[in-house]
């Protein structure tokens, strides 16, 4: 069995010697363990995790040093051990002197290295081991200009059933009928208990209770504290039966915030109290790099907000759901080409005003004037970023007594607009973010919200998670439903980046190794990284939602004109082609012209009144010897308004090398 030391700057009750007693007792039936502490701190008050530690290190393996260091060279030359674990970096505790003498080129074990810091300047670091064996993902970078391997070993979270509420409060002597708050950590300014103080003063109703040693170093921080403190706050000491009263809490309110010079590292009274499965409010720190995220018990604290994480107290405490409308916003993508779409988004508009909260209308086109007045913010991009789908080459149409096949790379018919609405989204929820807006709700404006509580649904499961999304397999692969998902702005914000054409929104396929550039697999991969973090409906639960819910007006603009090879009794006719059009929109406001002309003779000039969903085609017998020229024109019916226009020469070669590129229409 192989020989590992331990070698601990103190054993004092806190952090660092509880993760060291923690891995002792899962390694003491794997190494044959030796401890040394360099210095005794407790002071013989202090000892509760001392006391832990000597009852599963063997006495005689047990050694605490003197003012005369150089005995840990003596005890090292005495076992030879093969591994000498330092439970901190030597420049912290340890006389350089010694520290030479350990790090010795010529040594024949190995030495490992954990920190319980966050601050060193790793620039100054003079003494290499062979290994770091961190508590945090943050020290890694922290350490990462230092070439020597690197590992996180996290204190276990070992889930522990809770044991009945009532029945764990009076075994403390606690009311059962008062709700309980329970903070611990060493009294210091770091763990700051002064604004755990302030929380129980401000709420009288509620019982606090504080665990945790006042060393007399921190004297001056906790003394004027307990001398004015508040009735309904009981300090408890040390205890050895902290599990009892993570057991028996309504809440877990940790209010250490750290500073730049005295960081927190990774609390282990917070793994504790994930394990015993008690609601947790905490600080985000960036420390943390959002390793919280992921725990459904855990929600955070507003730096700034003390009111705002009062009320957050009394709701975890009260079981309320902590919905706030008024920190929270909608974004509507929309494109008002059309009067019908400008008409459908205010509709949009006036459904979500009745949830109480924000509306950001977000678009590429000019924002008419009269939807500008209902919302609280428009953001008009003019940068319509389009691509071409990299999946969806074909799609057909059967009528009956006639078909369509459709090659959408022919005539541009694969044109997409994902990173349109992937940046109309993007810009909304960076303004939101600007704006402290704590929940999104991202919305297509063909919907009409028809039961404003199932947004408070939503806001409900934000409050445990980073994003709600209804999710379906598809034919490129798994894809989000993206026409209405919600996110918290910076969990959105960390998942999609800021994109100016199309080319860096197709690079995002690699970015996010997602199957297809559709904005709807694209958003799947990237929440996927963090999917704990992420409430999935599943399609089935999110489509009765939908239906439930909302109203859909069902502007899908997925349309394409092209003209076609024509097919009768499954053989080409050579001197045909067909002009084709269709548009899924439910509900349209258009009249399309379309008109095939050879030479000044008009063939067909056709206009069709676009109210919702059309296909339509007309055959053309074609002449090798002359040119036709196809035309396209859209006006809004309402307004008279040109949209857009479109005209394809069709020629002999066009008849040879393109026409079967676009696809075919087969008459029965």
């Amino acid at each position: 069995m192989k020989k590992l030391l331990y070698v601990a700057p103190h054993l004092s009750t806190g952090g660092l010697p509880q993760y060291l007693y923690k891995k002792i007792e899962l390694l003491k039936d794997e190494f044959e363990i030796y401890l040394v502490e360099w210095v005794d701190h407790t002071g013989g008050v202090l000892v509760v995790t001392r006391n832990k530690i000597l009852k599963v290190v063997d006495s005689d393996k047990f050694f605490t040093l003197g003012d005369n260091k150089q005995e840990l060279i003596d005890i090292i030359s005495r076992i030879k051990p093969d591994i000498i674990h330092l439970e901190e970096i030597p420049e912290f505790f340890m006389d350089k002197e010694i520290a030479q003498q350990i790090y010795t080129q010529d040594r024949d074990y190995i030495i490992v290295e954990t920190s319980h810091d966050s601050s060193f300047d790793t620039s100054q670091k003079q003494f290499f081991p062979d290994k770091f064996m961190f508590v945090s993902e943050w020290q890694v970078q922290q350490y990462k200009d230092i070439d020597i391997p690197k590992t996180v070993v996290y204190y276990p979270i070992e889930y522990i059933e809770r044991p009945n509420r009532e029945e764990a409060l009076r075994a403390l002597g606690l009311d059962p009928n008062k709700k309980h708050v329970l903070h611990v950590g060493l009294f210091t300014p770091r763990k700051n208990q002064k604004e755990f103080f302030e929380y129980a003063r401000f709420l009288p109703d509620y019982e606090f209770h504080c665990l945790g040693n006042q060393a007399d170093n921190f004297k001056w921080y906790w003394e004027p504290l307990m001398e004015d403190k508040p009735d309904n706050l009981t300090w408890w000491n040390e205890r050895t039966d902290v599990d009892k009263f993570y057991q028996a809490m309504d809440l877990f309110l940790f209010t250490s915030r750290g500073t730049n010079t005295d960081k927190e590292t990774m609390p282990l009274v917070i793994r504790e109290a994930v394990s015993y499965q008690i609601p947790i409010l905490i600080y985000n720190l960036p420390v943390y790099l959002n390793y919280w995220d992921q725990f459904d018990n855990i929600n955070y604290l507003d730096f700034k907000d003390f009111g705002y994480n009062c009320q957050t107290i009394v709701d975890k405490l009260e079981g309320n759901e902590i919905i706030n409308p008024e920190e929270e916003a909608f974004v509507i993508s929309t494109y008002p080409v059309i009067q019908s779409i400008a008409d459908t988004t205010k509709e949009c508009i006036l459904s979500l005003k009745s949830t109480g909260r924000k509306i950001i209308l977000t678009s590429h086109v000019p924002i008419p004037e009269d939807l500008q007045e209902l919302v609280d913010y428009c953001i008009y991009d003019k940068n319509n970023i389009l691509t071409k789908h990299t999946h969806y080459k074909y799609t057909w149409y059967d009528y009956g007594s006639w078909r369509a096949d459709v090659l959408l790379e022919g005539e541009d018919n694969d044109i997409y607009h994902g990173p349109a609405v992937y940046t109309n989204y993007y810009n909304g929820a960076s303004l939101a973010s600007d704006l402290n807006i704590k929940k999104l709700y991202f919305l297509n404006y063909d919907y009409l919200i028809s039961n404003p509580e199932y947004i408070n649904h939503v806001s409900g499961i934000l409050n445990n998670k980073k994003a709600y999304v209804g999710y379906q397999q598809s034919q490129e692969g798994k894809v989000i439903i993206t026409f209405f998902l919600a996110s918290t702005p910076s969990f959105y914000l960390n998942h999609f980046p800021y994109i100016q054409n199309a080319s860096e929104y197709d690079e995002l396929m690699e970015v996010f190794g997602s199957e297809s550039n559709g904005l709807e697999n694209l958003t799947y991969h990237t929440f996927k990284t963090e999917e704990k973090q992420v409430y999935w409906e599943e399609e089935s639960d999110f489509n009765k939602l939908i239906e439930d819910n909302f109203i859909h007006k069902d502007y899908s603009r997925v349309e394409y004109f092209t003209i076609f090879a024509v097919k009768k009794d499954d053989k080409f006719i050579d001197n045909q082609f067909a002009v084709f059009f269709t548009t899924s929109n439910n509900f349209d406001s258009r009249n399309i012209t379309i008109s095939v002309e050879e030479g000044n003779n008009q063939l067909i000039n056709e206009t069709l009144k676009v109210e919702g969903k059309i296909s339509w085609f007309m055959p053309i017998t074609f002449d090798f010897e002359k040119i036709y020229t196809v035309k396209y024109k859209s006006y809004d019916s309402l307004t008279g308004k040109f949209i857009e226009e479109k005209e394809i020469k069709v020629d002999k070669d066009y008849m040879n090398l393109y026409l079967s590129k676009n696809g075919w229409l087969t008459l029965k």
